[in-house]
């Protein structure tokens, strides 16, 4: 006896292909896809969905398999799966006067601290630290490259804040400093003392005609060291 074939002889509804058993039939589903619930019609099978592929970024299914894909920016490394940021700036095209810094999609140019991106997007300028922050000089700011420094006018000395103007060498002045002499003191402090006499004194125009400076050290007695 021949063997009826079902698949010809009544309308199988299969989508993909139709296989005969004796008496009856059932579908089948090309590769990729799997049956579906009715029994005749199939769907594509998504590799993706299971969580399991390990793309870093995207995952992309295709007839049972899937690829993974990297984000825009960023290029697919040796392992098929992890992604790696695309360096713009290795391409030494960028023309940065500084520094380049790359990023998805692109790059920008970054100045260093003290400088100021021009609009060109590349070159840099240093930034005028007088205009853009309190310095605080008395007198007058002169900017310099990534800082500032205050000025005095002529005739009169910088202060050690850096900031404040000496007056006392434009004028004439009769100064006699009087300083401790005794044991107590002791050699160490005597010397801080003879240090500050000494600051003082490199401030001032000495002359007979202008500025004169006399010294008095006292201890169990009051001895004048020079006249004015």
């Amino acid at each position: 006896l021949a063997g009826v074939n079902m698949c010809v002889e009544q309308e199988h509804g299969c989508q993909h292909s139709c296989v005969s058993t004796p008496g009856s039939f059932y579908c089948e589903c090309n590769p990729g896809y799997r049956l579906n619930v009715d029994g005749k019609t199939c769907s594509p099978i998504d590799a993706c969905e299971d969580g399991r592929h390990g793309c870093q970024h995207q995952c992309i299914s295709a007839r049972g398999s899937y690829s993974c894909r990297c984000r825009a920016g960023y290029y697919l490394n040796q392992d098929k799966r992890s992604c790696t940021m695309i360096n713009y700036c290795s391409f030494g095209n960028h023309s940065c006067q500084h520094e380049c810094v790359s990023i998805p999609n692109g790059h920008y140019c970054r100045c260093r601290s003290g400088f100021t991106l021009q609009p060109d997007s590349r070159s840099c300028r240093a930034t005028d630290l007088c205009n853009g922050v309190d310095h605080g000089c008395e007198f007058k700011c002169v900017s310099t490259e990534g800082s500032y420094r205050c000025v005095c006018p002529e005739g009169q000395q910088l202060q050690a804040d850096g900031k404040a103007c000496s007056k006392c060498g434009a004028g004439h002045v009769d100064l006699v400093m009087v300083i401790d002499g005794s044991k107590s003191v002791r050699p160490q402090n005597f010397e801080l003392v003879k240090q500050f006499v000494n600051r003082i004194v490199d401030l001032l125009e000495v002359s007979p005609h202008g500025t004169r400076v006399g010294l008095v050290q006292y201890s169990s007695r009051v001895r004048t060291e020079f006249p004015l």
